[in-house]
């Protein structure tokens, strides 16, 4: 399958980091997170080159991607809004996100 986050700041870890990445993901789930409870779903397909974003396949048919903004804890975070999470239609979608840069506020990209 071709890559499609080749030209961003993404890449593709290997299945056995991608599967590294899930475990950590799922410890890092609060019970009321949108992605609770976490079953067999969730894939992570990418990873941010800087380190503190992966995007997730979700297994939800309305929202089927997710770039999550992980704290690298280990452990749940004290808000059921966290890890930060934002849903994407499509890759396409996600990666015109990417590509669209910071907002005229100063806020950071997806």
């Amino acid at each position: 399958m071709k890559n499609p986050y080749a030209g961003t700041s993404f890449w593709q870890p290997s299945d056995a980091e991608c599967d590294a990445l899930r475990t950590h993901l799922l410890a890092e789930l609060p019970v009321g997170h949108v992605l609770w409870p976490a079953d067999d779903r969730l894939q992570v397909v990418a990873r941010d080159r800087h380190g503190d974003r992966i995007v997730v396949r979700t297994g939800i048919a309305a929202t089927p991607v997710a770039l999550i903004h992980m704290s690298w804890t280990g452990r749940p975070p004290m808000a059921p809004f966290l890890p930060e999470t934002e849903f994407f239609e499509s890759d396409e979608a996600l990666i015109a996100a990417i590509r669209n840069g910071p907002a005229a506020n100063g806020a950071r990209p997806a």
